[in-house]
């Protein structure tokens, strides 16, 4: 009994979470397309766990109904792959692959509500389990995709990258077998950490993306779940002239521009303003960085900072300047990225590199 009762609370509770949630978020005005989307998905998952009252009132608790219910809950598992799959390839998702995404749940639904055939459960669990395994590939090959276009284009990934969407996966699984065994299972506990899974998901989810920022994408890319990589115009044009000296070139203005216009220092710096600085294009850029220095304009750009700028503040300023302030001068949007990238530039944090240069 006691079981039961606390799954009665973690349901309201997160009843409750994925109201608030999607209230704040929906209420925000102006919000983003995929603000709204997150808004949309929370608030469907809020009614998913208001239905579960139903089953508070005994008379009503019957066998039927229960598995009713468990056939509602598995659009859960669809609700939130239109989220992760938006974030991965933006604009893709519209109301009519919804409808054709959502339309086996709602089919083994109305079955299910028509005949009562209980064996239809495990071809239902089947379905939902392939139906799973497919999104996570998609989301997987399309995350990295997403980085890759990301670090060759972007010199800051503060509320646009999405490697946090590993974490999510798993939270994601976690939650999905916690399901799965409490629908086989029920009992009060199980059901108590389901809720508990559900609401630690979306907590992840909402703490790194409730303020995503949709990235402009190339044409093949925008709302296309597969494509391999952006089509760059005159790729073929730009290998000849670097074949014919262009490259010697390229690097000595290159290193002009920077050194004299200082862009590194801009922490919004994308690939485009460096190639209207330099009087080229992306697509020159990109195959130099790529091709040339194998190397990522995100990466190039952040170097630059730290060889730059952040080494020789803390040389200079080795105690009034705190390693935020540091990190703000030297163009970098947050003291995490600086961190990171200062590690991986001098194989030591930049506290680390202080001691080192005061020995």
């Amino acid at each position: 009994m006691e079981g039961f009762n606390v799954s009665y609370f973690m349901n309201g509770a997160a009843f409750m979470f994925f109201g608030y949630a999607s209230f704040r978020l929906l209420a925000n005005k102006p919000r983003s397309r995929i603000q709204s989307i997150l808004g949309m998905t929370l608030a469907f998952w809020a009614l998913l766990e208001f239905k579960d009252i139903l089953l508070y009132f005994p008379s009503l608790k019957t066998e039927r109904l229960v598995n009713s219910l468990l056939f509602v809950d598995g659009w859960a598992v669809a609700a939130c792959s239109f989220y992760l799959l938006e974030l991965i390839a933006p604009r893709w998702l519209n109301w009519r692959r919804v409808a054709v995404l959502f339309s086996p749940y709602i089919a083994f639904t109305i079955v299910y509500l028509c005949t009562f055939y209980s064996p239809v459960f495990p071809f239902y669990f089947g379905f939902i389990l392939v139906y799973s395994l497919v999104i996570v590939l998609i989301v997987t090959f399309g995350a990295r995709r997403y980085q890759r276009y990301i670090r060759n284009n972007y010199s800051y990934s503060e509320h646009i990258d999405v490697a946090w969407l590993k974490k999510a996966t798993l939270i994601l699984a976690i939650c999905l077998m916690t399901w799965i065994y409490t629908s086989m299972h029920i009992t009060g506990w199980g059901d108590a950490i389901y809720y508990l899974s559900s609401i630690v998901l979306w907590f992840v989810i909402i703490y790194y993306s409730a303020y995503q920022i949709t990235v402009p994408m190339p044409n093949n890319l925008s709302g296309n779940l597969l494509a391999t990589a952006p089509q760059e115009e005159n790729e073929n044009d730009c290998y000849t002239e670097q074949d014919n000296g262009f490259s010697h070139a390229f690097k000595e203005e290159l290193q002009k521009v920077m050194e004299e216009q200082q862009l590194y220092l801009n922490p919004k710096l994308t690939i485009g303003d460096v190639a209207n600085a330099i009087g080229t294009n992306r697509t020159y850029l990109s195959s130099y960085f790529n091709h040339q220095l194998n190397t990522t304009f995100y990466d190039y750009i952040n170097n630059l900072r730290i060889e730059k700028a952040s080494k020789k503040l803390l040389s200079v300023y080795p105690y009034t300047m705190n390693i935020d302030e540091i990190a703000e001068c030297s163009g970098f949007n947050s003291t995490s990225t600086f961190r990171r990238a200062f590690l991986k530039n001098t194989g030591m944090t930049p506290l680390q590199y202080r001691k080192s240069i005061q020995e």
